[in-house]
């Protein structure tokens, strides 16, 4: 049975409020260790080492995303963007079959630029800059394409989970994987982690692309209004998601992952896995 969009997103805005929110005290205790330990509050503070300095290793990428995909990921900082996105996704909805008979079909260069370049135009920056910290020894840089590809990967994940949650059909009636936008999320992720390294200068001009990018897929009838604005969101919290993520991994701090959520599918399943340590 195929599931109707806007049930499917009101059902991951429920879940998300049910994870994020019992999250908030931890993040203020953890951010507040007064608050974690009021009768210690008077206590003096024990001098401590010197912290190891931390490096990226790509041995520990996946225990990094999988703090991604659970602790990073659930947190207020999230919350805001993912209502704020949702919100968006849900206002269009009921005029997505107007906006896409207004825009499909009138440029059709338009369209396949916009393809290209949410695609392997995204994919192959990601590896190009993965191979190229390789070589360039630059702390900064180096951060930058490890955060890109955790974004990335996060990014994918979550898409992709979607897309077979939802089971949405495409405009075009090609396949039912059209809620969110692949694109848009890639191109939105690219831009968030540009504009966090390299500030404004860079991160401009690639959210107006990504934008642009967006409209690319309606015009392609690849894509709803609604899906793009949902993968905009998505990619923008995976991009900011993974910045966090660095920021953690390089400060070497260790992080519980308590929950872990995970798309399943396969030829005849689909569905969430969900993994819970304590």
């Amino acid at each position: 049975m195929k599931l109707r969009p806007h049930p499917a997103v009101l059902g991951i805005s429920f879940l998300w409020l049910a994870l994020a929110l019992p999250a908030l005290p931890a993040e203020d205790a953890a951010q507040d260790p007064a608050k974690a330990a009021p009768g210690t509050a008077q206590a003096q503070p024990q001098p401590a080492a010197a912290p190891a300095a931390a490096t990226l290793k790509y041995s520990r990428f996946h225990r990094v995303l999988g703090r991604n995909l659970t602790s990073n990921l659930f947190t207020r900082k999230n919350l805001t963007p993912f209502l704020i996105g949702s919100a968006g996704a849900l206002a269009i909805a009921p005029a997505d079959q107007e906006i896409s008979r207004a825009l499909r079909d009138h440029a059709p260069e338009f369209g396949d630029t916009g393809q290209v370049i949410g695609g392997i135009v995204t994919v192959s920056f990601v590896g190009g800059s993965l191979i190229a910290s390789r070589v360039n020894k630059s702390e900064h840089f180096q951060s930058f394409s490890y955060t890109l590809a955790q974004a990335f990967a996060t990014n994918f994940i979550l898409t992709q989970g979607l897309k077979y949650a939802t089971h949405r059909m495409r405009p075009d009636g090609s396949a039912s994987t059209s809620f969110p936008s692949g694109h848009s999320s890639n191109s939105f992720a690219i831009a968030t982690v540009m504009w966090s390294y390299y500030g404004k200068k860079w991160g401009i001009p690639l959210f107006i692309v990504a934008s642009l990018v967006g409209v690319s897929r309606i015009e392609q009838g690849r894509h709803w209004p609604s899906d793009a604005i949902a993968g905009a969101a998505i990619g923008y919290i995976s991009a900011q998601t993974a910045i966090r993520g660095t920021k953690r991994e390089l400060s070497g701090k260790k992080v519980l992952s308590g929950l872990m959520v995970l798309p399943v599918y396969g030829h005849d399943r689909r569905g969430v896995s969900v993994r819970l340590d304590f």
